[in-house]
C-alpha cells in the first residue's frame, strides 16, 4: 500500500507561493489570461501569507484556503471580518477533507486573532460545503443594474473634462480615496490599499474634472471576476458625465452590470433615478457569513441596535445550541444592556439560524424569525473592490 505523506493544514511559506497560485489558477482561471496573483494582490502579499492555509500530499500542494482580514465601520459600529478568498483543491484530491481542513484552520486563526465574522461568496451548489464549518447563506447583499449603449440617452453630459487614472503616476489616487471615504461604506481601506486596488488587471478609472479639479470618479472593469461598473464617488453630476461617456463608447452587443449596495451610493442613486426598472438582486449564488463569536459580535453592533430601537423597553435572551452561548438583551429608555443570563422570554437556535436572522435569510435557506428578534436584519456594505 502506498503511504501518503500529508503536510498541513498550515500557513503557506513564501517559497511555496508560486505553486499555490498555480493550483488556484489551474482550478479557477483555466482558459483565462488573468492570474489570482494580480487579481487579488492584497490577499497574496507577503504580510498575508500567514492567513493562507495549504495542505500538501507527498510534497505537492493539493488544497488552499486563504482569508484576508478587514476592519469595518458602519453606523457607529466597528468590527473585523475575515474574507475567505478563492479556495481550490486539486481534482485528484477532492472529497478527502483537505479543503475543509484548510477552511477550519482559517477559522481557528481568525478565532485566535479575534476576528468577529468570516465572509465569502459562492454559488448555491457549494453552500453545503461551507455549512460544514457553520457558514450560512444570507439575503442578497447588493443590487445590480444592467445597461447598454442604447441607454446612454438617459444620462446627461454635464460638461466635465474626463481623464483616465494612470496607475504608474498615481496622480489623483488621493482624490479617489477622499471621494470614496465620503460615501457610506463598511470596509476600511488603508492608504496603501488604494494604489493596488485601482491598478487591477482589465480595469480603468475615469476621473471627471471641473476647472482641472477632480470631482468624480468611475471604476470600469472588464475583468472576468469583477465585471461592470464597480464603484463611483464624488458629485453625482460628475459621475453621470462619466457613465454617459462609458455607455456612448460601448458596442451594440455589450451589456454592463452596475454594482449597487443596499446603503446609498452615488452610483446606485444615479441608476435608481434613471433606470429603476433594471434593478435586480443577486440570484446566482450569494454571500455566506460565519459569526465566529455570537456574544462578542452582538456587543460590537450594540450601537446600531440602540439606534434602530429607541425608547424600547423589553428583555429576552437567545441561546445558541451548538456553541452553548447565550445572549441576554435588556432594552430600557437609556439604551441596551447585554448579558449572559437567561431571561423570559427565551428562544434557542443554531448559530446558522441566528446568522440568517441577524443578516436576513437567503431564499435557499429560509428561517422563521421569532417575534422577539424583529430587531434585524443588520447590513454592512462590502464594495466589490474589497472582496479581495
Amino acid at each position: 500500500m502506498h503511504t501518503l505523506e500529508i503536510d498541513g493544514p498550515r500557513a503557506c511559506r513564501n517559497d511555496e507561493r508560486h505553486e499555490m497560485i498555480a493550483l488556484v489558477d489551474a482550478v479557477m482561471r483555466a482558459g483565462s489570461d488573468q492570474t489570482f496573483l494580480t487579481d487579488y494582490p492584497l490577499v497574496y502579499r507577503d504580510s498575508n501569507l500567514q492567513n493562507i492555509f495549504i495542505s500538501k500530499v507527498n510534497g505537492e500542494i493539493v488544497s488552499v484556503v486563504p482569508y484576508f482580514p478587514r476592519k469595518v465601520t458602519i453606523d457607529g459600529c466597528r468590527f473585523t471580518i475575515g474574507i475567505i478568498s478563492p479556495t481550490a483543491t486539486s481534482p485528484d484530491h477532492r472529497k478527502k477533507g483537505y479543503g475543509l481542513n484548510c477552511l477550519n484552520a482559517c477559522i481557528e486563526k481568525m478565532t485566535t486573532d479575534g476576528i468577529d465574522l468570516s465572509v465569502l461568496w459562492t454559488e448555491i451548489p457549494t453552500f453545503r460545503f461551507y455549512e460544514h464549518a457553520q457558514y450560512q447563506a444570507v439575503r442578497s447583499q447588493k443590487w445590480f443594474y444592467s445597461c447598454r449603449k442604447t441607454d446612454a440617452g438617459l444620462f446627461e453630459n454635464n460638461g466635465h473634462s474626463i481623464v483616465e487614472y494612470d496607475p504608474k503616476s498615481k496622480r489623483y489616487i488621493t482624490d479617489i480615496r477622499e471621494m470614496h471615504e465620503k460615501a457610506v461604506f463598511g470596509v476600511l481601506r488603508s492608504a496603501e490599499d488604494y494604489p493596488s486596488l485601482f491598478s487591477l488587471p482589465e480595469m480603468k478609472t475615469l476621473i471627471a474634472l471641473q476647472n482641472n479639479e477632480p470631482i468624480g470618479y468611475l471604476l470600469v472593469s472588464r475583468a472576468t471576476n469583477k465585471p461592470g461598473l464597480l464603484e463611483a464617488g464624488g458629485e453625482k453630476a460628475a459621475v453621470e458625465t462619466l457613465v454617459k461617456n462609458v455607455l456612448d463608447e460601448l458596442d451594440d452587443k455589450t451589456a454592463l452590470k452596475v454594482h449597487g449596495n443596499l446603503t446609498p451610493t452615488v452610483l446606485g442613486e444615479l441608476f435608481e433615478e434613471r433606470m429603476p426598472e433594471s434593478r435586480t438582486p443577486v440570484t446566482d449564488g450569494g454571500m455566506m457569513i460565519r459569526i465566529n463569536d455570537v456574544c462578542r459580535f452582538i456587543g460590537k453592533i450594540a450601537p446600531w441596535l440602540e439606534q434602530t430601537n429607541p425608547d424600547t423597553a423589553r428583555k429576552f435572551s437567545v441561546g445558541i445550541t451548538d456553541t452553548a452561548g447565550l445572549v441576554g438583551f435588556e432594552f430600557t429608555g437609556r439604551g441596551l444592556k447585554l448579558g449572559s443570563d437567561r431571561l423570559d422570554p427565551h428562544v434557542e437556535m443554531s448559530r446558522r439560524e441566528f446568522t440568517s436572522i441577524v443578516f436576513g435569510a437567503h431564499s435557499e435557506r429560509p428561517v422563521d424569525v421569532p417575534d422577539i428578534l424583529n430587531l434585524f436584519p443588520f447590513y454592512f456594505p462590502i464594495w466589490e473592490l474589497d472582496h479581495s
